[in-house]
């Protein structure tokens, strides 16, 4: 593989390197060098050899001789990716900054060019950790730890979720720490004083219960936001060079990773929420896509795709050719009768030059996906709406007596007949009176 330098520059002005109109340097006019600026910080990629190395420290030193800005080499750290033994001593020395490994943290995310292991997500862990210390955990009725849950634990959380696939692993570390504090207020805490179970505590109230977000769906669909930027006509850099590597009805093309194996397994799902208004049809599956109708080809006609041997092309592909040669040899009378069908479809279509756009429920007239909505119909298909989700969130009582509520209708509070099954107690009688439960 190519030997590449992953630089991170610290403390240098959007001025060093204008990408509109402004004066280019011939090392990032071949493609070499690539550059992402924000705030005072500058991350550079470039080619790992002697040559480039010095030619972008020129680079550096003209633009601080000119502005009077020092550049930061000893908060900056150089990063070789392939690069030969023999020739990196001499490119760190050039730079003048310190040699590190991958994960690098930039704009608060972790970056690599392998898949990130569970530690190096354990500084987000560790801040959850640093707000559980700072609450008085005992000064609070469980619905108010359930508000400091949702609010501050999750929230903090959002910015990482959106950018990235949060492994399994620390998910339920985040989790054990969210149950812990919501039934005892400490660090751990044991099944026996968990009165629900998780999977319940964390279903929408409009279902019964108790609302404490999951951190796996939320996360799924705040990714799905980095799907829609990529289908729409917007001036994102990362969403154009995506569109030169992949082609974005399939998603396969020259690029590959766990991050973008996650989103690739998104697709299915952002299909389902989205149709196209076609008109080049280069960018539509022909088969899974929203395009003509209500539903998709592959379901409108089941047998006809059963048949096909090519099941990736976009609706451009089959204008330009005939469906025939995709398809098995002999045909089944209800697949020929399907075809049939089909064909009658793509010849009423004719392509123009205009790009696609894609129409989502779940977005605004300026195509901005809300996830808010989104998250509560994927709560919806998987749990049933409850009856007595009314009775309990939806009065006039005050949180904690909603919270008893919700314990009563679930059969969970502590009353002497439900220590009784759980064999605590021998009687179920009451106390004051004597008499039976």
């Amino acid at each position: 593989m190519s030997p590449y330098l992953f630089l991170l520059v610290a403390d240098v002005l959007q001025t060093l390197i204008k990408t509109d109109g402004g004066v280019r340097h011939p090392i990032l006019e071949d493609g070499n060098c690539a550059v992402l600026q924000y705030a005072d910080d500058t991350l550079i990629v470039c080619r790992g050899e002697v040559a480039d190395v010095v030619r972008l420290k020129l680079l550096l030193d003209q633009f601080a001789a000119a502005t009077g800005l020092k550049i930061n080499y000893s908060k900056s750290t150089a990063v070789p990716m392939h690069v030969p033994a023999t020739v990196l001593p001499q490119c760190i020395d050039t730079l003048g900054c310190r040699e590190e490994g991958f994960p690098q943290t930039y704009l608060g995310l972790p970056l690599s060019n392998t898949k990130l292991k569970l530690s190096a997500f354990t500084p987000f862990i560790a801040k959850a950790d640093r707000y559980l210390a700072g609450w008085q955990a005992s000064l609070l009725n469980p619905m108010g730890r359930t508000v400091l849950i949702n609010s501050v634990l999750v929230s903090q959380l959002v910015y990482l979720m959106c950018a990235l696939p949060i492994p399994p692993g620390t998910l339920a570390q985040v989790d054990q720490r969210r149950r812990a504090f919501l039934w005892t207020g400490e660090d751990t805490v044991s099944g026996a004083s968990c009165l629900v179970a998780w999977e319940h505590v964390c279903v929408d109230k409009e279902h019964g219960e108790l609302g404490i977000r999951d951190l796996s769906l939320q996360n799924t669909c705040l990714l799905l936001k980095l799907l829609h930027r990529l289908h729409q006509n917007t001036g994102s850099s990362w969403a154009s060079w995506v569109r030169r590597h992949s082609d974005l009805a399939s998603m396969l093309g020259e690029i590959n990773g766990q991050h973008w194996s996650a989103l690739q397994d998104l697709l299915p799902v952002y299909r389902a929420i989205t149709s196209v208004h076609t008109s080049n049809g280069d960018t539509t599956s022909f088969w899974f896509d929203v395009w003509v109708g209500e539903d998709p080809l592959a379901d409108r006609f089941p047998a006809l795709l059963s048949h096909c041997r090519r099941t990736d092309q976009t609706v451009a592909t089959v204008h330009r050719s005939s469906l025939s040669p995709v398809f098995t040899a002999r045909l089944t009378a209800v697949a020929q009768e399907e075809l049939t069908q089909v064909s009658a479809i793509m010849a009423g279509w004719s392509p123009s030059e205009v790009p696609n756009r894609r129409s989502s429920p779940f977005a605004d007239p300026d195509s901005k996906l809300h996830t808010s909505t989104l998250y509560r119909l994927l709560h919806s298909m998987r749990n049933a709406t409850s009856p007595l989700a009314a009775f309990v969130w939806h009065n006039r009582a005050t949180p904690r007596v909603q919270f008893f509520a919700w314990l009563l209708v679930r059969d969970r509070i502590q009353s002497r007949e439900h220590l009784k099954r759980r064999h605590v107690l021998h009687d179920a009688a009451c106390e004051i009176c004597n008499g039976a439960a």
